[in-house]
């Protein structure tokens, strides 16, 4: 029986987009399917690591940035939107020109709207089935739109989020409406939690806190910038993760603290347990992958990216994380504050390769 060909193609928007797509590459390969990754620059760094075998096709991302202030978050995004429509297109002519000499069984795209073909079943990743704007109109608006966008992925919508009450990303995720095309709830993707040994009897961490920085400039380097100069304040030992795998330049020590631009998933994950808390801007996927390592997080969302603050605020209330706007966040009193919250348990319920095997089948693979 020929090996069925499969090809993944990860939004640039943030690296959380390829990191998620490891659990799912892992359990295609896993199923015994032919894997092929579609992407560039510091997604590519990250998946070639995961996964050096592979074949890897160049295709450029879609090159968004972000205002350096909050109020500026919704201008610089219309500004872009000619841009986003080109790398829309681009990306569909590129997948149809790709397919004629590879002539591929089935295409995934983790939110990268172009890439779908018409005759080869298409499946879309997203957390995000109610796209959230300062406004509701634009909201119902924008829901309205990208339903009409998903039909184009006949086959199906994964959603990695479990279904019902008991989801991580509340509306973002479980909307009352759903899309006319099959969704199939995947549940949570975490590559880190293959990687998770837990401390070590009596052992203590030796860092106060543990940044992951992530995201479109200039907001990436705000943040880096804010947490390096006031973690040194602190004169304790930390560490911050840059998310910058492409720029191996970006990194620095003093005396109580280290920038290294990226770590693969076992060094992150020791990084992650040699510390007392988690600082992170709070995208979905980063908050899946931190889930199953039970560390006190620590969210200071992206200003303007309407995503990360609506998720900020659910997990706060849910006694899931301590949440801070950037303009208001000092360090030191985010700490003393998170030593005082009440944590309570995150739901996970994990994505396993027997459930994307009778998934498939719906799809005839």
């Amino acid at each position: 029986m020929q090996q069925k060909k499969v090809l993944i193609a990860p939004l640039d928007w943030g690296l959380g987009h390829a990191t998620r797509c490891i659990p799912v590459i892992t359990a295609f390969i896993e199923l015994g399917y032919h894997v092929t990754i579609a992407t560039e620059g510091a997604h590519e760094i990250i998946l070639r690591e995961a996964f050096p075998g592979l074949t890897f096709l160049r295709l450029k991302g879609y090159g968004i940035r972000y205002s350096k202030k909050a109020a500026g978050f919704t201008f610089k995004m219309i500004v872009q939107i000619p841009r986003i429509l080109y790398n829309i297109f681009r990306e569909f002519w590129w997948l149809s020109k790709t397919n004629r000499h590879q002539q591929f069984d089935l295409i995934v795209s983790d939110n990268r709207l172009g890439f779908f073909h018409f005759k080869i079943p298409s499946v879309f990743i997203t957390h995000q089935l109610n796209l959230q704007t300062p406004y509701s109109w634009s909201t119902r608006c924008l829901q309205w739109m990208q339903y009409t966008w998903f039909k184009l992925f006949y086959a199906m919508v994964w959603v990695p989020d479990m279904e019902g009450d008991q989801n991580l990303s509340g509306i973002l995720g479980n909307p009352i409406l759903k899309p006319s095309v099959p969704v199939w709830y995947m549940n949570c993707l975490s590559r880190l939690k293959a990687y998770a040994t837990g401390p070590v009897d009596g052992q203590q961490p030796t860092d106060l806190f543990l940044g992951i920085v992530s995201g479109p400039e200039p907001q990436r380097s705000i943040f880096q910038e804010i947490l390096w100069v006031e973690g040194n304040g602190l004169q304790q030992p930390f560490k911050l993760i840059a998310g910058t795998a492409g720029q191996p330049n970006n990194q620095a020590v003093s005396a109580f603290g280290s920038i290294v631009p990226h770590l693969g998933g076992p060094d992150l994950v020791k990084a992650i347990e040699n510390a007392k808390y988690i600082i992170s801007r709070g995208g979905y996927t980063s908050l899946m992958e931190l889930i199953p390592l039970n560390k006190p997080l620590i969210l200071v969302p992206t200003p303007g990216q309407t995503e990360q603050e609506y998720l900020a605020k659910r997990w706060q209330e849910k006694g899931w994380a301590i949440a801070y706007d950037q303009s208001a966040f000092h360090l030191e009193k985010a700490l003393k504050e998170a030593a005082n919250f009440k944590y309570q348990p995150i739901p996970f319920k994990s994505f396993t390769k027997e459930a994307l095997e009778a998934t498939l089948k719906q799809v005839n693979l």
